[in-house]
């Protein structure tokens, strides 16, 4: 039987909403990829150029470094991935 995990980078719970109805739905297994450093609301404050959301919004090479953890990718045959659409312009 094929494994399905869905991944998501959620910043502000927005996406993190709609990965865990999507893992329910579909009866699969959930991980969070987070930040390093977690967000504070003045880092999400898109309003403000200089706030870390919008430097990288605007600058693809400077992106969050992620926590690094034993997650086994090889044990899962489909990986759906979330993210906010702040980081991808569609």
């Amino acid at each position: 039987m094929a494994k399905t995990l869905v991944a998501y980078f959620s910043a502000s719970g927005v996406t993190k909403k709609a990965a865990e109805k999507l893992a329910s739905a579909a009866k699969t297994d959930t991980y969070e990829i987070k930040p390093a450093v977690p967000y504070t609301k003045a880092d999400l404050n898109w309003m403000d150029k200089k706030s870390r959301s919008s430097v990288e919004m605007g600058n693809k090479s400077f992106r969050p470094e992620i926590v690094k953890d034993d997650l086994d990718l090889s044990q899962y045959d489909t990986i759906l991935v979330g993210f906010p659409k702040m980081e991808y312009s569609l």
